[in-house]
């Protein structure tokens, strides 16, 4: 089942700018915009994944405590390995 909190999550490109990168942006409180390189196995590997963000935006301007940016970035690694992983179709109910 797939958690409700991930139903504010967007991946997104823009391949006219940033070809090699991929985004997500959280919509719920607090609302963030995270970038990151596409690199083979980079939704398998949480370091490699990690080690490729390039740009970290919260849109209200304020951030979050070390501790909340961490499980906030936290989240958008399982929300991409569930998006992205082979056993995607486990998240889906029928």
């Amino acid at each position: 089942m797939i958690p409700e909190k991930f139903k504010n999550y967007y991946t997104g490109k823009n391949t006219l700018f940033y070809p090699e990168y991929e985004f997500i942006i959280k919509l719920s409180y607090p609302r963030v915009f995270v970038k990151y390189k596409i690199t083979e196995g980079y939704y398998t590997d949480f370091d490699k994944f990690f080690d490729n963000i390039a740009e970290v935006q919260y849109l209200e301007g304020d951030r979050p405590r070390e501790i909340d940016q961490q499980q906030i970035l936290n989240d958008i690694w399982d929300y991409i390995t569930m998006e992205k992983g082979s056993n995607q179709d486990d998240y889906i109910e029928s």
